[in-house]
C-alpha cells in the first residue's frame, strides 16, 4: 500500500477546497500545480471584475449551479487582467490554458475572444520576450481564420432572454447562477441584439503588424478584407494611407 505523505495529504485537502468557477470547470489541479501559493493570492486580489472588491474570490468560493461549460472563456478574460511587466508569465500561463481548452469547445465566439486575448496578452510585451510577438500574430490569424463564421455568430438574431447582474444587489450565489445560464447559452447578458459588426482585433494588430514590418501590399489586402466582411474599423483611412506609401516605393 502507498504510503500517503503529509504533503501529499495536504494537496488532497487543498484540492477539496476549490469551489467557485475553477472548481466547476475542472481546473483545480491546473490551479494548484500551475501557481504557488503567492501567485494564486495575487491573481484572486487582482482579478476585481465590475469593482467587486472580492470579484477573485468567486474564482474559488461558492457553489456553481452546475459545471462551467465555457472555461476558455472565463480564462481568457482573467488573463487580460495582467497587465504589469512582473505579472505577464502569469497571463502566459492563463491564456496557453484557455486556448487549450478550445480542443472542447464547439462555440465559435468563444474562440473568436480567446484568439483575442490571447494577441492582447502577448503583443504588449513584444518588445520584453522574443516569442511573443510571433505568438501574438498567430493568434490574429487564428481569429482571422475564423471571421466569416464569427461574423455570421455576431449578426444571429437574439433568441436568448436578456439577464442583468445587480452588482450590489444580487447575492454572490445569484451573480454566479445568473452567469451560468449565459455560459451554458440559456440566456445573455446583450440586452440589445447587433445588426453591424463591431470592430475586429485579429485584423487591425495584424495591419498593423504587417504595416511596422513594410509588407504595405499585405497589410492593404489584409484592411479590405476586414472592410469587405463588414467588421467595424477606419478601413478606408487604413487603406488609403497604405496605398500612398506603396504608390511611393514604386516611384
Amino acid at each position: 500500500m502507498k504510503k500517503v505523505t503529509s504533503a501529499m495529504w495536504l494537496f488532497r485537502k487543498k484540492k477539496k477546497q476549490i469551489h467557485g468557477f475553477i472548481g466547476a470547470s475542472g481546473l483545480t489541479d491546473w490551479w494548484l500545480t500551475e501557481f504557488d501559493d503567492g501567485e494564486r493570492e495575487h491573481i484572486l486580489a487582482t482579478f476585481q471584475p465590475m469593482g467587486a472588491s472580492d470579484g477573485g474570490r468567486m474564482l474559488i468560493e461558492g457553489k456553481n449551479s452546475g459545471g462551467v461549460s465555457n472555461p476558455s472563456q472565463l480564462l481568457s478574460t482573467l488573463a487580460t487582467w495582467f497587465k504589469h511587466e512582473t505579472d505577464r508569465t502569469i497571463g502566459f500561463r492563463i491564456i496557453d490554458k484557455a486556448e487549450e481548452l478550445l480542443a472542447v469547445s464547439e462555440k465559435v465566439l468563444t474562440k473568436h475572444f480567446t484568439y483575442q486575448a490571447k494577441a492582447m496578452v502577448y503583443y504588449r510585451w513584444r518588445d520584453t520576450d522574443s516569442f511573443a510577438l510571433e505568438r501574438a500574430e498567430t493568434a490574429c490569424r487564428d481569429q482571422i481564420q475564423l471571421a466569416p463564421l464569427a461574423a455570421e455568430a455576431f449578426l444571429a438574431p437574439a433568441k436568448k432572454p436578456f439577464i442583468e447582474i445587480r452588482w450590489g444587489k444580487d447575492s454572490r450565489e445569484k451573480a454566479q447562477r445568473k452567469i451560468d445560464l449565459v455560459q451554458r447559452g440559456e440566456a445573455t447578458f446583450d440586452r440589445y441584439s447587433p445588426d453591424t459588426l463591431p470592430s475586429h482585433h485579429g485584423y487591425k494588430q495584424l495591419a498593423i503588424i504587417l504595416e511596422k514590418r513594410g509588407d504595405f501590399v499585405a497589410a492593404g489586402a489584409l484592411s479590405e478584407q476586414a472592410r469587405e466582411q463588414g467588421w467595424k474599423g477606419d478601413w478606408d483611412a487604413r487603406i488609403a494611407r497604405l496605398n500612398k506609401r506603396i504608390a511611393k516605393l514604386s516611384n
